[in-house]
């Protein structure tokens, strides 16, 4: 498997095709890293210290992700647009778990990792998951996305599709009516529930 980084610099190496493609757009470099045994996993952060503690990964070379948002703020009669966490806890990481169970003891009261609940161990994402989860929070800066939370138990009573065209090409997920508005929803089990709006028929594909 491949895996990959994300350093203070701006190189990022990340650990499937598709995830490399939609990130080289952001113009970051791509180095060559040795393969091992990395996964994606998540963590939630206390304290508001989620970009510090992003900054402290980033600086010993591990993969991470904040998905971001751009929203609208009036300040002295003047529009601006400010950057911001989707979900203000939520960072992902790609490490093995073995440098996830150490820096947690480091920073204990800072974070918890998102576990398996029979195991008590880190519990790894899926990569189609994530790179869904990406794909849909990354596009047109996160201006369209909307988060229902950690779970969203009924929503896989949608139409489960992948997108063949258009900005969320690549996502899978499923379709589903959220208050009357028919919405593209992709999940990372256990961790964040993210949609967006209506998508053309003829963009999507059914997996069987």
């Amino acid at each position: 498997m491949d895996v990959g980084r994300i350093g203070t610099r701006g190189k990022i190496i990340l650990p499937n095709r598709d995830c490399c493609a939609l990130l080289r757009r952001t113009g970051v470099k791509f180095i060559p890293m040795p393969k091992e045994e990395v996964r994606w996993y998540a963590l939630k952060i206390f304290y508001s210290r989620l970009m510090n503690i992003k900054a402290d990964l980033d600086a010993k070379g591990i993969t991470t992700y904040v998905a971001m948002t751009t929203i609208e703020k009036f300040e002295n009669g003047k529009l601006t647009y400010v950057n911001k966490p989707l979900v203000n806890s939520l960072l992902f990481l790609r490490t093995t778990p073995s440098f996830l169970r150490a820096y947690k003891e480091l920073h204990n009261s800072d974070l918890m990792y998102y576990q398996d609940f029979a195991t008590k161990k880190p519990a790894p994402i899926d990569d189609v998951e994530m790179r869904s989860f990406i794909i849909l929070t990354a596009a047109d800066r996160g201006t369209r996305v909307q988060y229902l939370g950690e779970s969203v138990p009924d929503f896989k009573r949608g139409e489960h599709v992948r997108v063949i065209d258009g900005l969320y090409k690549g996502a899978e997920g499923y379709i589903k009516k959220v208050r009357s508005d028919r919405k593209l929803i992709v999940e990372v089990r256990g961790v964040a529930v993210v949609a967006v709006s209506y998508i053309p028929p003829a963009f999507l594909e059914k997996i069987s």
